[in-house]
């Protein structure tokens, strides 16, 4: 047993901080000293040739009392735990224990108990995370055996299946718990662990159960020694008795490693597709052909096990793989800490750096006698959701051209092969369907002739998916959902209207490609033979995805507004009506269409005379006053009536000097519309 040093400043603050340390598993100091527990200073702890903070030393011991070595020849094995944090800058899991270099993991058999026990099948044991859980497990009178980490049973890296100083238990019908912290069960590499521990065990002829520990505080895990100290034997005895036995219920474990129940909206996802299910298709398709058996009490007071259906079985078990909600979070762990479920599945390609010539002489070549500044934007906007995972950009690029070939797709695809599954390419088909699959667990969507042509319902659409922050996920015999919205959008046409724009409208930036397409060997070079095998496929995408992390995004705002070049405003005038045309002409230049009129405010009728004197196109005073807001042309006296003074009502629109109109009381605009001035006003044409 070590003996304590004298007491010195360090050492009353190292004793302090341990007594706090094992009074959370209710241990003491003197029950320390019989473990084998020392307590080092920081200086002492340095001189072993860790960091200098206090710590507490866990001195290893195997099952017959002896000191326990890693290996034959080596020293004692210990590991530190530290009783402070670590110098330097914080972290979000700060690091709490350490063992000394090139040291394998060994199994802890606290020494406040008779180890005899180990050969005695028909007394049970224990199996938790961590010293000072097993020290108070066994300070509370039950045989428990404390692992270092949830693996610490084997060591991969020696080729070590079962530690050694485990093989000298006797497990051979003998009943075990398996109780880690109580949220083993939002952990999947802790249950692979759980589950990789009981087949072990089984292979042995061991009873494997799992305690599966209440939640204490919300929030909080429960460990072995927080039931212990707050509730005692009695507690932990409930939970050991109602421990479901893991022998019998690997089908439902292997259950939760495909697949994890989201509680809202309440569906089934399988996690290497990322396939949703209803929980009935669950139960009648999926997981029929596995059984399930039961343990029933016959009238004999035997037990018998009865099939039953996995699948049902699984959904009603209470430590099935369960997630709250279903999310979408690129560059996020698979598990939030909400417990969400991250349906992102990672890049398709690592960044490295490499050779990006193909990649950059394709955008020279899409940006031939285009503005500097318009490749610019356009390469920052490709790169600012690779260097920011998950932005939603309020912006979305438009490349057209009349020429085929010219490579316009070749930009999606390369960023295609970037983003993996997280891209994809919808038609105009997609826009409208009853569900928007295409959209789930997207980052990266291509549109190839998707266009809002003349239709403002569409353009509505577009605008809607461009800028909205969240999406509904309506997938066909599966509940809908709600899911961060992370998608971009790029288009690709051929067609010089390809959408509608309003004269306001910042979401759309619009490139024309003007430039035919560049010698057929260099795409063959870029793709290979048949799109797969070529410079993309080998280290391209990967270098680009590098050259793209490294860009400068100075300047650039995702939530900006869209570069603005002299192709979308020949969009804007492609895609107008003649009446949409006239409008914009009027506003730009009123003394061409106005003439000699002095006037600045007119009425839908007014102006209809000068659009349509002859009254040959059809179109009314309120057609022409609707195209008026659109254009967003401002009325006088915020739209409502003036008292004219041939004494009808009217209301007028601001054609000219919107300063000085806008806020204008009714006097002034009588002013305006005095009768010697009426003079110069349009006359509507008899006919």
């Amino acid at each position: 047993m070590p003996k304590r040093a004298p007491s010195t400043p360090d050492r009353s603050q190292a004793l302090t901080l341990a007594a706090q340390k094992l009074a959370f598993s209710d241990l003491t100091l003197e029950e320390a000293d019989l473990l084998g527990i020392e307590v080092l200073t920081a200086s002492q702890t340095q001189a072993l040739g860790f960091k200098a903070v206090p710590s507490l030393k866990i001195n290893y011991h195997g099952p017959d009392g002896k000191p326990m070595k890693d290996r034959p020849g080596r020293p004692a094995f210990f590991r530190l735990r530290y009783l402070a944090e670590l110098p330097g800058f914080p972290s979000a899991k700060p690091q709490r224990y350490t063992q000394p270099a090139d040291t394998v993991c060994c199994a802890y058999f606290p020494q406040n108990i008779d180890w005899a026990m180990a050969q005695d099948p028909q007394i049970p044991i224990l199996i938790t995370e961590g010293e000072l859980k097993a020290a108070s497990g066994c300070q509370h009178g039950y045989l428990t055996i404390g692992l270092g980490g949830v693996y610490n049973w084997r060591s991969i890296k020696k080729g070590i299946e079962f530690l050694p100083e485990l093989e000298q238990v006797a497990w051979l019908n003998r009943t075990v718990y398996i109780c880690f912290d109580s949220d083993f069960k939002t952990n999947p590499m802790v249950c692979s662990a759980l589950r990789e521990l009981a087949a072990e065990l089984d292979l042995r002829g061991a009873w494997c159960h799992v305690a599966v520990l209440p939640a204490m505080k919300a929030g909080e895990k429960t460990g072995l020694d927080d039931l212990l100290a707050q509730d005692g034997p009695a507690a932990l005895d409930q939970v050991l008795a109602l421990a479901p036995a893991l022998g019998l219920t690997k089908v439902l474990f292997n259950l939760s490693q495909e697949f994890c129940y989201v509680e809202e909206p309440g569906l089934i996802l399988r996690k290497d597709s990322m396939a949703k299910v209803s929980p009935a298709a669950f139960k009648e398709h999926l997981a029929n052909t596995k059984t399930y058996h039961q343990p029933s009490l016959k009238s004999d007071g035997g037990i018998e096990y009865l099939p039953v259906s996995a699948g049902a079985a699984w959904l009603n078990w209470p430590i099935r793989d369960t997630a709250r909600r279903l999310t979408y979070r690129p560059g996020q762990p698979v598990r939030t800490a909400d417990n969400h479920y991250n349906t992102w599945t990672g890049w398709g390609v690592q960044p490295k750096k490499g050779d990006v010539r193909p990649f950059l002489k394709l955008i020279d070549h899409i940006f031939a006698g285009a503005e500097e500044e318009a490749k610019q934007w356009f390469l920052r906007w490709l790169a600012c959701p690779l260097q920011m995972p998950g932005v939603k950009m309020f912006s979305s690029a438009v490349l057209h051209g009349q020429r085929t070939g010219t490579g316009k797709s070749a930009i999606g695809y390369t960023m295609g092969r970037i983003y993996g599954s997280n891209f994809t390419e919808i038609t105009q088909a997609d826009l409208h369907a009853s569900f928007n699959e295409w959209a789930e667990a997207k980052q990266l969507i291509m549109g190839d002739d998707v266009t809002g042509s003349n239709k403002r319902q569409d353009a509505d659409i577009l605008k809607k998916l461009i800028t909205q922050r969240e999406l509904r996920v309506n997938q066909k015999y599966v509940p809908s959902y709600t899911v961060p919205d992370c998608l971009n959008y790029l288009f690709t046409s051929n067609h010089a209207d390809v959408f509608f724009l309003e004269d306001d409208d910042r979401r759309f930036f619009i490139h024309e490609v003007l430039v035919g397409p560049l010698p057929f060997d260099f795409y063959q070079m870029y793709f290979g033979p048949g799109g797969k095998g070529g410079w993309l496929d080998n280290g391209g995408a990967a270098a680009v995805f590098q050259w793209l992390l490294d860009l400068d995004l100075k300047g650039f705002d995702p939530a900006g507004h869209a570069f603005r070049t002299q192709a979308r405003a020949r969009m804007i005038s492609d895609t107008q009506s003649d009446l949409g045309g006239w409008v914009r002409a009027l506003l730009a230049n009123p003394a061409q269409i106005l003439g000699t009129s002095p006037f600045d405010l007119f009425t839908n009728y007014d102006l209809l005379t000068l659009y349509d004197p002859m009254g040959k196109t059809g179109t009314t005073a309120n057609g022409l006053g609707r195209e008026l807001r659109r254009t967003g042309v401002h009325q006088a006296l915020q739209g409502r009536p003036v008292n004219t003074p041939d004494g009808k009502q009217d209301r007028y629109y601001i054609i000219r000097h919107a300063e000085r109109w806008v806020g204008a009381d009714h006097a002034q605009i009588l002013a305006h519309l005095s009768p010697t001035a009426a003079q110069a006003k349009p006359k509507k044409q008899k006919f």
